[in-house]
């Protein structure tokens, strides 16, 4: 579990009035980094709601030497060795000509999974190793046949997204990744990932997305969300694709709940976000109409609201 859900479910419980001295007693275990402890705790206190599904595996399908994948949202063959030779989706084809490639693993006990699950439009990845690296990181390399390609990266580069006027394709990876790309002689690109510098065992994710040039960037960093966290009932929501909320969490001494939003598009735009709780006050230039929060926020802006319930 990680420390930002395990935030917003504290942020409910501020939001539904828990005992004051149980939150307090909370704030302390999550600042230990007690997670699934804080988690369990505001479980209990938080009102019983259909778990959220998050779609199950697709079967593989052999074909001689490779497997195929498809969910109706992305169609993937990957060869014996789990090389991506191929990535669809209804609207675009990447031109694919070797992604997923692993260097720097040498000898290194390793076991890779690719799966694709119903619903989510995306690949994701996942690698058990004990890396015996000596030197540099293990990287993920990716080649396409992607002339001219521009690149953009997502919040905390916990995504590249790579695309030229025919086709897109976005790499999911934790946050703080540190990634290049590099444009061929011969025409293509090639984006290079590490993901991991410390020699150990690691499980490492990622995952690929092919997705339509000119969608709003804040669909991808969604995909991204539900790639890191699964799906989730947040506290504030936004219809704006281009507006995300980056963070929810109870505010310093208690009061309230702070929630922090940005634009990933780039213009300036009205800003509502609806909230699941009933609020009473908010702080600032921002005004409350129902059960929406509404200011205004610039392009690629950031804001961060306190709300009181």
């Amino acid at each position: 579990m990680t420390r930002a859900v395990v935030e917003e479910k504290l942020a409910w419980c501020v939001a539904v009035h828990a005992p004051r001295d149980v939150l307090d007693r909370l704030r302390e275990a999550l600042a230990a980094g007690e997670y699934d402890a804080v988690e369990s705790s505001a479980n209990a206190m938080l009102p019983r709601a259909r778990a959220p599904f998050d779609g199950e595996p697709v079967r593989p399908v052999r074909d001689g030497d490779e497997t195929l994948l498809d969910n109706a949202l992305v169609h993937a063959r990957t060869n014996e060795r789990g090389v991506l030779l191929e990535l669809t989706s209804p609207r675009t084809r990447v031109p694919v000509s070797q992604c997923n490639l692993l260097f720097g693993l040498g000898r290194s006990p390793s076991g890779m999974e690719i799966e694709l699950r119903r619903g989510e439009p995306f690949l994701r990845v996942a690698l058990n190793v004990e890396w015996r690296g000596l030197w540099g990181a293990l990287r993920l390399e990716n080649w396409l046949a992607m002339s001219d390609a521009s690149v953009r990266y997502g919040i905390d580069r916990r995504l590249a997204a790579l695309e030229d006027e025919r086709a897109g394709l976005a790499i999911f990876a934790a946050p703080q990744s540190v990634w290049r790309l590099r444009a061929l002689a011969r025409g293509g690109a090639h984006l290079r990932l590490d993901l991991l510098r410390r020699r150990g065992a690691a499980r490492l994710h990622w995952a690929f997305a092919p997705y339509q040039p000119g969608i709003s960037f804040g669909v991808l960093e969604a995909a991204w969300d539900r790639f890191a966290y699964g799906t989730r009932v947040r506290l504030f929501t936004s219809e704006d694709p281009a507006i995300v909320v980056t963070a929810c969490a109870p505010a310093p001494g208690g009061d309230g709940v702070m929630v922090r939003v940005r634009e990933v598009d780039g213009a300036q735009r009205p800003l509502r976000l609806r909230c699941g709780a009933r609020m009473r006050a908010v702080e600032g230039d921002t005004r409350i109409e129902g059960e929406e929060l509404c200011s205004d926020i610039a392009a690629f802006g950031e804001r961060e609201f306190r709300v009181r319930f």
